[in-house]
């Protein structure tokens, strides 16, 4: 086997979750590296923007409780994902709250 490409990389970031390969391209472009990039060799250095894309494809999960393609389908924790979005900004000295939705707690006593 050859070296692993990014994209390979970003797909062993997303085990077990299977999206689709515009969804990882997309992904790494946003995340910064550039097209030619996509395909090209992983780079250890490179580990904090796989883990950014990967957080961009795991964040749109999020949404969803279930996705089916053809035969194929699998179900959705949205518990689970957010713990995988944290562990990875823990692991990248990432801050989690730029990309989770951290509810927020208002004074409703203007509501009674």
């Amino acid at each position: 086997m050859g070296a692993l490409t990014n994209k390979q990389a970003l797909s062993g970031e997303l085990e077990p979750y299977s999206v689709s390969q515009p969804t990882m391209i997309k992904a790494l472009l946003d995340a910064g590296f550039s097209s030619e990039d996509v395909d090209g060799d992983y780079k250890p250095e490179e580990k904090s923007k796989i883990a950014i894309a990967a957080i961009y494809v795991l964040k749109k999960l999020i949404v969803l409780t279930s996705d089916s393609l053809g035969k194929s389908s699998q179900g959705y924790s949205v518990d689970k994902l957010e713990d995988r979005i944290k562990g990875l900004c823990s692991e990248n000295d990432l801050d989690a709250d730029e990309y989770l939705d951290v509810p927020t707690v208002e004074d409703g006593s203007n509501l009674w």
